[in-house]
């Protein structure tokens, strides 16, 4: 039976000492086998909760997850898939704490009419559909007045650069997305997003977000020189590129009971870059 006992007037508690996943937390993350969804399942797990992962058939395959994750192949542009991915899950979790949406894809720099209309509508099918298509999936099984949402979207969706088209657009969809979702599921679930800058995985190296990537990263790969890759880091005031677990912690944050009064919020994490 569903714990009705939190509701408007009977917040649940602030964990003062925990300001994070308590111990058996049932997180449901999509996109979970990437640089930043894989360290997000392995530090969630550390933290004693309980995971479940779900993901392309190829990238379960190529970066299975170690621990006790529960991996489920899922293909966010189908609604039959996402439909049969979460009653699988519904198996082990009847009811849901927190929902991480990480899925994404992006083409390598190109300037905006040299996207094919196929390049343009998978980027935004990805990026922003898959996330409507899962969040409509989830939204049932979330707890009432504790469940969380967190979609990840961008540094780039509000201060764009030059052959970002695709990208960005998708990424602005879904912060303008999720702020409308908070607003109508309030107040029962909380809806935030977390948009990153640049992070130290295979995707920075030149991975696309929907097949194998290189496993070495380096910021020269993506900016092509030592040269400008060093400018990078200069032009952050925190002097370096973030890690996935400095993405990954403001995600539990926003996740937990500490968060509790904060919905419709996008959590910009760039060392500084860039300031909103």
């Amino acid at each position: 039976m569903t714990d009705r006992s939190f509701n408007v007037e009977n917040p649940q508690p602030i964990d003062f000492g925990r300001l994070s996943l308590r111990p058996g937390f049932r997180l449901v993350v999509v996109g979970s086998n990437g640089g930043i969804g894989s360290t997000l399942c392995q530090q969630a797990l550390a933290l004693g909760a309980q995971v479940i992962g779900l993901d392309t058939k190829a990238a379960i395959a190529e970066r299975p997850l170690t621990g006790d994750v529960l991996s489920l192949p899922v293909d966010v542009l189908d609604p039959a898939s996402i439909a049969e991915a979460f009653a699988r899950l519904g198996e082990r979790f009847p009811e849901i704490d927190g929902l991480v949406y990480v899925s994404g894809i992006g083409e390598r720099p190109m300037a905006t009419l040299d996207h094919s209309a196929e390049q343009w509508d998978r980027t935004q099918d990805v990026n922003l559909r898959g996330a409507f298509l899962v969040a409509k999936a989830a939204l049932p099984r979330l707890k009432p007045f504790t469940g969380s949402i967190v979609f990840i979207s961008s540094g780039l969706a509000v201060n764009v650069e030059p052959g970002f088209a695709a990208y960005s657009a998708s990424k602005a969809g879904l912060i303008a997305f999720a702020k409308v979702l908070a607003k109508e599921v309030a107040p029962a679930v909380r809806v935030n997003v977390v948009a990153p800058g640049l992070v130290l995985t295979p995707f920075l190296a030149g991975g696309t977000g929907s097949g194998a990537a290189p496993s070495s990263v380096s910021v020269s790969d993506w900016f092509g020189s030592p040269e400008r890759g060093q400018a990078m880091r200069d032009a952050v005031p925190l002097k370096r590129i973030a890690e996935p677990d400095d993405i990954v912690a403001p995600i539990f944050f926003l996740l937990g009971s500490g968060a509790r009064f904060i919905t419709g919020q996008t959590l910009h994490i760039n060392g500084g870059r860039y300031l909103s």
